[in-house]
C-alpha cells in the first residue's frame, strides 16, 4: 500500500474522532415576546405588545465550556401606540435565525450560560389596526415595511437535562421602514423554553 492511503486512513481517523467529540442537541423551543421599538423616530409614550414565537433550535456542543446554537423561529414582534381616543397597534411576522455563541458555566446539577450573537430576520406578515376613530380597522403594511431585519441578541440561560429555559434581548439594526428614512427599530425582550427531543 502507498503513503497516500496511509495519510487518507490517518486523516479519517482524525476527523472522526473530532465528530465525536462534538455533542448535538437538538428540540423545540417557543415562548413570549415582549415588543416595541425604538430609534429616533419612534412615537412618543410607545408601548409593548405581548406576542409570541416557536420554532426549533440545533445546539452544537464542542469540547471546553463553549457551544453553538441556531435557531429558526417563527416570531411575533410589533408596537402599540396612542393619539388621543385611537390606538394603533402594529405587528409584525418574522422568521428568525439567530446564530449564538454560549459560554456554559461548570455548574453541578444545572447548565447556567450567557450567550450572543447576530440574528437575521424575514418578513412574513405586517399590519396596522387602528381601534377608535372614524375609521377603525385593519390594514397591511407589508409593502412599505423593510423585508429583511438585522439583529444583535444577548441572553442568559439555564439547562435541566432535556429542558432549558432562555431570557433574550433582540436589538434590532435594520429600520422597519422599507425606505430607510424613518429611523424606527424592533426591540425585542423574550422568555422561552426548549425541550430536546
Amino acid at each position: 500500500m502507498n503513503k497516500g492511503f496511509y495519510l487518507v486512513l490517518l486523516l479519517g481517523i482524525v476527523v472522526s474522532t473530532g465528530f465525536a467529540q462534538i455533542g448535538v442537541s437538538k428540540g423545540l423551543i417557543g415562548g413570549l415576546n415582549l415588543a416595541t421599538v425604538g430609534g429616533d423616530d419612534a412615537p412618543s409614550g410607545v408601548k409593548s405588545v405581548t406576542a409570541y414565537a416557536a420554532g426549533l433550535y440545533l445546539e452544537l456542543n464542542i469540547p471546553g465550556p463553549f457551544s453553538f446554537e441556531a435557531n429558526a423561529l417563527y416570531s411575533m414582534k410589533g408596537a402599540k401606540r396612542e393619539a388621543g381616543s385611537i390606538t394603533y397597534t402594529d405587528t409584525y411576522g418574522y422568521v428568525d435565525v439567530p446564530i449564538l455563541l454560549k459560554y456554559n458555566v461548570p455548574v453541578p446539577a444545572v447548565s447556567p450560560c450567557l450567550y450572543a450573537g447576530p440574528m437575521y430576520s424575514t418578513l412574513l406578515s405586517a399590519k396596522t389596526k387602528q381601534e377608535g376613530g372614524l375609521s377603525p380597522g385593519e390594514r397591511d403594511i407589508k409593502d412599505a415595511t423593510s423585508k429583511n431585519d438585522v439583529g444583535a441578541v444577548v441572553g442568559i440561560g439555564i439547562g435541566f437535562s432535556s429542558l432549558k429555559i432562555d431570557a433574550r434581548y433582540n436589538y434590532g439594526l435594520s429600520t422597519l421602514d422599507k425606505d430607510g428614512n424613518v429611523k424606527r427599530y424592533n426591540r425585542v425582550a423574550s422568555i422561552y423554553i426548549g425541550i430536546a427531543f
